[in-house]
């Protein structure tokens, strides 16, 4: 099969072996693996991970590669606290978090992090973008990383935040109530009397 006619029928940015499949059902499941190997070889398609495929033009969002690789997920921690204007150090590779098992893939378009968060706990962020609301990324951040963090200012000024009155502290502190987690409800108070002074 040659990749024009391929590609006038896959219309997706990002595509599963499956839906190729689908899509070339007169090609067998043999000659369309040799065809996306050799499409891959010479860069016509990226694959992002095993049965999972990227056309270059098409300029798919990083939100579409986050979905299409591993969900649900949705994007928190790091990145979106740095996303928020919060966290000024610029993070290169894409933190999320999911109800699955952590996970990372390391794409041509860059790393993708998923880490493993309990299922009541999965909420606080925008169905759409899937970026995660500021006061539950910071949750977040505190209910994975709270054994490195220390609730004292010396603290606080090494990690350089900002734009802390942008938060809604009420509503940080219901989420860390939420996760169940002394420690997360510790660092939220902490910060929070951190951001008054």
């Amino acid at each position: 099969m040659k990749l024009n006619d391929f590609l006038k029928k896959m219309p997706k940015a990002v595509f599963s072996w499956h839906e190729a499949s689908r899509v070339a059902w007169t090609t067998s499941a043999g000659v369309l693996r040799l065809d996306l190997h050799n499409w891959v070889k010479r860069g016509e398609l990226i694959r992002l991970k095993r049965g999972l495929y990227l056309v270059p033009n098409r300029n798919a969002s990083k939100v579409d590669i986050a979905r299409a690789l591993y969900s649900p997920a949705y994007l928190s921690l790091e990145w979106a606290l740095h996303q928020h204007g919060l966290l000024p150090d610029v993070v290169f590779a894409l933190t999320l978090v999911s109800s699955r098992s952590t996970r990372s893939f390391k794409t041509p378009l860059g790393e993708f992090i998923y880490h493993k968060i309990k299922s009541s706990l999965f909420f606080g962020y925008d169905s759409d973008t899937l970026l995660a609301e500021p006061e539950k990324a910071l949750v977040d951040i505190f209910y994975i990383r709270g054994g490195s963090f220390v609730p004292k200012t010396s603290f606080w000024d090494e990690m350089r935040w900002q734009n802390l009155d942008k938060l809604d502290f009420t509503k940080a502190k219901q989420y860390a109530k939420a996760s169940g987690v002394a420690k997360v409800n510790q660092l939220v108070e902490s910060l929070h009397r951190y951001a008054k002074t």
